[in-house]
């Protein structure tokens, strides 16, 4: 698939990578392409990058994720994977939505796109590396299109997930509370980033 990516940081270019790796087509749109610390990846200017892609994922951080959606042009039909967290700048927890989520907030901002959320519930270094031993970290994936959800949860099992169907959009979120989670168990307790959640059954 062709796949463009709004954003190069940490997440944007582990997730890019792992997609090269798998065969789909990545460009990552940035705001100054002729940016030397983007040398080694295929950007381009955030329009040009989005034009011929099936898959739009976006992957920058909450403050700067209404301008990066808005700016965007000839999303309809579109699949749009948001990865981000309602970080607040302040580390200090998430930004209260009122009881929504950033997943449901860029499905408004991106009005013609089919938006699902994906990717935002482990660090980058998992999604680099997916694999515990002979387990697979879980990723959750949510949507209001069945269709754009049954490529996204295709995509993640692509680059070594174990992918979990969680239900409609608002089920973000969770996925979002999840998400903080992660970061405090890596961070604040002290368990490290090579932790991942893992939905098991019998």
């Amino acid at each position: 698939m062709n796949l463009a990516i709004i954003g190069a940081g940490n997440v944007g270019k582990s997730l890019g990578k792992r997609f090269q790796e798998a065969g789909h087509r990545v460009i990552w749109g940035v705001p100054n392409p002729s940016d030397a610390k983007y040398s080694e990846l295929a950007v381009t200017d955030v329009t040009s990058a989005v034009r011929d892609a099936e898959v739009v994922i976006l992957a920058v951080p909450w403050a700067a994720a209404e301008q990066a959606v808005t700016s965007l042009r000839n999303l309809d039909g579109k699949i749009m994977i948001d990865v981000v967290n309602p970080v607040a700048e302040d580390f200090s927890g998430l930004v209260n939505l009122a009881g929504s989520s950033a997943g449901e907030q860029v499905a408004r901002w991106a009005a013609n796109a089919k938006v699902v959320k994906a990717f935002n519930t482990v660090g980058n270094n998992v999604m680099d590396n997916p694999a515990f031993g002979s387990n697979k970290a879980t990723m959750l994936v949510a949507g209001d299109d069945p269709e754009a959800k049954s490529v996204v949860l295709k995509l993640a099992g692509d680059i070594g997930f174990s992918p979990v169907d969680a239900g409609p959009l608002s089920m973000s979120r969770y996925m979002e509370a999840l998400a903080w989670i992660w970061i405090s168990l890596a961070y604040k307790q002290g368990l490290g980033r090579d932790i991942a959640f893992q939905l098991i059954s019998r």
